[in-house]
């Protein structure tokens, strides 16, 4: 073998070496994990809102805000990364201002009223955003375990069970749903 040959092979062996490394460093780079929004106040406060701490944690206390953050960015039940940012701007719109900083009287009352508008007309970011706070919420180990009633092995079938005034719901109820 000549040494130019030698050099030619060695050259497409290392080309090929070197494809290798960059393929394995870009699909390394691909599969770590979306960063996640530390901390978010406008998540924090949406969240707050709408399933507050009770007698059981809210939303906000199971960790839901940082949920919201991930799915936002997956685009999960139908939404964009582009909701967040459009749900502040209808927000601070319905405020007059800065949503974040009004009173949480004023914000639950503007967040209540979007709330009725925003299944009356199509294209509304609130019912998405709503949908993860609730998706969020009910899938988190709280909600599945401490706000409502949780039986990993359920019973036998009983399709007419009394419901009394303060009756949890079950945690496998939302199942059924399609988000």
């Amino acid at each position: 073998m000549q040494r130019r040959e030698l050099l030619v092979k060695a050259g497409w062996v290392a080309a090929a070496g070197a494809l290798w490394t960059s393929m394995r460093q870009s699909a390394a780079a691909e599969s770590t994990p979306t960063t996640v929004i530390a901390s978010d106040a406008l998540l924090d406060t949406i969240c707050d809102l709408v399933i507050p701490d009770t007698d059981t944690p809210g939303a906000k206390a199971a960790g839901v805000p940082a949920f919201m953050a991930l799915a936002l960015q997956h685009g999960l039940a139908g939404s964009s990364r582009t909701d967040r940012q459009q749900l502040k701007e209808l927000l601070d719109a319905a405020a007059g201002g800065v949503f974040e900083a009004q009173d949480r009287a004023r914000q639950l009352q503007l967040l209540t009223d979007i709330d009725a508008q925003a299944y009356a007309k199509q294209g509304s970011v609130w019912p998405r955003i709503k949908t993860l706070v609730l998706m969020g919420y009910y899938t988190s180990e709280v909600g599945a375990s401490q706000e409502l009633q949780y039986q990993l092995v359920p019973g036998r079938y009983d399709p007419d069970l009394p419901v009394k005034a303060g009756d949890r719901g079950w945690s496998s109820d939302w199942t059924g749903q399609s988000f």
